[in-house]
């Protein structure tokens, strides 16, 4: 079990899975484009104060979130190299 559910919404017009999944999916690929960008956007913050810890924590953190949802997606080969839980 991953710890997610979908929310218990009602809904007033029928939706069905093959649609629900089209539209997360879409929102999917946007959020991996944005998570794109802001990384290259933190690359240059850590390239202007390359001494600051801070800045690897936060990939620390990051590249443990991205290894439980590659997890979530069937490949648990990144938690499992980090010793990780899942």
């Amino acid at each position: 079990m991953n710890g997610f559910a979908m929310p218990n919404i009602k809904k007033t017009t029928k939706q069905t899975a093959a649609a629900c999944y089209a539209e997360k999916h879409a929102e999917a690929k946007d959020l991996m484009k944005r998570i794109g960008r802001a990384l290259k956007q933190h690359l240059l913050k850590q390239a202007l104060a390359p001494t600051h810890w801070g800045h690897a924590g936060d990939l620390y953190s990051v590249t443990a979130q991205l290894a439980r949802v590659l997890a979530t997606l069937g490949d648990r080969s990144a938690v499992e190299a980090k010793g990780m839980e899942y």
